[in-house]
């Protein structure tokens, strides 16, 4: 089983190539007519709340102590998984 602290690096390197993707993701959507931009918009700033909130979570995850960071894993787990999903969604729609 990985170490709470190699755990915590690859969520923080995730992190990271999220902020990259919705970088992208904001210059596809200012490119986009008007209309669409606006959709666009609203999607990207849904996006970047989740994307606060797994921060968040990944914060969370360090205060815990080795023995109970394991308790809360199935959920932050879940929680990325929903955030890639998300971002899949929006990039492909911003192809």
């Amino acid at each position: 089983m990985a170490s709470k602290q190699a755990y915590q690096q690859k969520l923080e390197a995730q992190l990271k190539e999220w902020d990259a993707k919705l970088d992208v993701l904001s210059a596809r959507a200012q490119k986009a007519t008007a209309d669409a931009r606006i959709s666009y918009e609203n999607e990207l700033d849904a996006l970047k709340a989740r994307r606060a909130a797994a921060y968040e979570s990944l914060q969370e995850l360090g205060r815990r102590g080795e023995s109970a960071w394991e308790d809360m894993k199935g959920g932050v787990e879940k929680a990325w998984d929903d955030m890639r999903q998300a971002i899949e969604k929006v990039a492909d729609r911003l192809k």
